[in-house]
């Protein structure tokens, strides 16, 4: 029990060996918390269990949670956790490389600390990344205390979210570069759980979020839950910062004009297959007003076919001026990145992938990704723009995007992974030009190691 309470620090959103958990999710053998990423005390404890509690396993199985050897043989006194990883990608000619360095410990019986730093070298720089030095980029990912009283958990400093069902990014709040500096207080109890995000976007401007989520989880089977969050800027409004009173009626009472999102999600659990969605709610007209409604939807599908089959698919749906608003300061983005769907607004996704699970961890696969982008922006807001408040979707000229990729990935033991696909892509009205067509063919491969 002592080694679990060290491990602190969070899992590398893109590790290798995030499918390997979604494969255990969908089996029923790990319940995956709402908020990630992953941290790897949760990691350690739902292995540890799976092996007490002797459950049947196949093939398959054994050969998945092998991978997760290099998280179970820690030192007791300090813990870390290292991942780095070099790609090469061709048309565009493209290549980069990390080492990412985890590491955490215990101060005392109820206070913890996790810190992570990713060095990154890349052909092209980041341009919204930290600044560089020689082509290297440090990226400051994570750094808190976390304290525990009882139920209670209190994290302060930086770390990254995810909140919601989907698996690589989600309507509310997504991952960003370098985490999010603030507060996360999480209130579990037996069917029901509470979150409340407190961030600092970004201090010289005075910009900050703050996200409640009440939830109810009946492990193994249901997962609901209600988010609200407000951005709001130039002063500190302390009354935001209470996570127990309605964000709505809040600003409401002081006749401010913040930003404030509603946002539900769904997730059932049956057969091998996860059902899930989300339901974003920016600005309804719920009277009869010549202002657009600004809403957004996910539906997704999760599913393990004759146990070795992993089927994933997925609709997102984001119509246009959501996340924009009239105040630009209230603008739903950080950093340049928009703070929800990674693509803003005025845009759909459909996406699908099959990978073929197997004992030799050689797994072929197949990715298709099909985006549409109208001429949409999250800095361009319906009291700016004007026109038709109930435009077709997408609007304007509209840039189309279609991948298909073949896959192979192969785990050496349990410390290294080559991932390589090659595929095509295909464009129309590139950068909203119309007639503007292009194709490219695609080629990506990445050795990964996990120490």
């Amino acid at each position: 029990m002592l080694l679990l309470i060290l491990f602190s620090y969070t899992l590398p959103f893109d590790s290798p060996i995030m499918d390997n958990i979604e494969y255990l999710q969908i089996k029923g053998l790990v319940d995956i918390p709402t908020i990630r990423p992953y941290e790897t005390a949760w990691i350690v404890s739902q292995i540890d269990e799976i092996l007490i509690n002797d459950l049947e396993l196949n093939e398959i199985d054994r050969r998945i949670i092998s991978c997760f050897n290099p998280l179970l043989i820690r030192d007791e006194g300090f813990s870390y956790l290292i991942h780095a990883k070099s790609e090469y990608q061709k048309n565009p000619e493209y290549y980069y490389g990390f080492l990412d360095f985890r590491a955490g410990g215990q101060l005392t019986d109820n206070i913890r600390y996790a810190q992570a730093i990713r060095l990154q070298r890349a052909s092209e720089i980041d341009s919204f990344g930290p600044r560089p030095w020689k082509d290297f980029q440090a990226y400051l990912t994570e750094g808190l205390v976390k304290f525990n009283a009882g139920k209670i958990k209190f994290n302060i400093g930086r770390r990254n979210f995810l909140l919601g069902p989907g698996y690589e990014n989600d309507l509310l709040l997504s991952f960003a570069p370098q985490g999010y500096d603030g507060y996360l207080l999480f209130i579990p109890a037996q069917y029901f759980e509470f979150y409340n995000i407190f961030s600092i976007l970004n201090a010289s401007e005075n910009r900050y979020i703050s996200i409640h989520r009440l939830g109810l989880n009946i492990k193994g089977f249901l997962k609901l839950g209600f988010s609200e969050a407000i951005l709001f800027g130039e002063t500190l409004e302390p009354l935001y910062l209470n996570p127990f009173l309605p964000y709505y009626f809040s600003q409401w009472g002081i006749n401010k004009n913040d930003n404030i999102m509603w946002c539900f999600d769904l997730q059932i659990s049956l057969f091998n297959s996860i059902i899930y969605g989300e339901f974003l709610i920016d600005d309804y007209m719920y009277e009869d007003d010549p202002y657009p409604n600004k809403l957004a939807y996910k539906i997704g599908f999760k599913s393990l076919i004759f146990n070795n089959l992993l089927l994933k698919t997925n609709y997102t749906r984001v119509d246009k001026w959501v996340y924009t608003h009239r105040l630009s300061i209230n603008t739903y983005e950080c950093n340049g990145y928009p703070l929800g769907f990674p693509s803003g607004n005025d845009v759909d996704e459909l996406f699908f992938s099959a990978k073929f699970m197997n004992k030799y961890g050689l797994y072929p696969g197949l990715r298709i990704d099909y985006r549409r982008k109208g001429e949409g922006s999250i800095f361009l807001p319906y009291e700016q723009e004007g026109g038709n408040w109930n435009p077709p979707f997408p609007s304007g000229v509209v840039e189309e995007r279609l991948e298909i990729r073949f896959g192979l990935d192969y785990t050496l033991r349990y410390n290294f992974y080559i991932k390589a696909d090659v595929g095509k892509r295909y464009w129309t009205n590139y950068s909203h030009l119309s007639d503007d067509d292009k194709e490219e063919m695609l080629f990506n491969i990445s050795l990964w190691m996990v120490l």
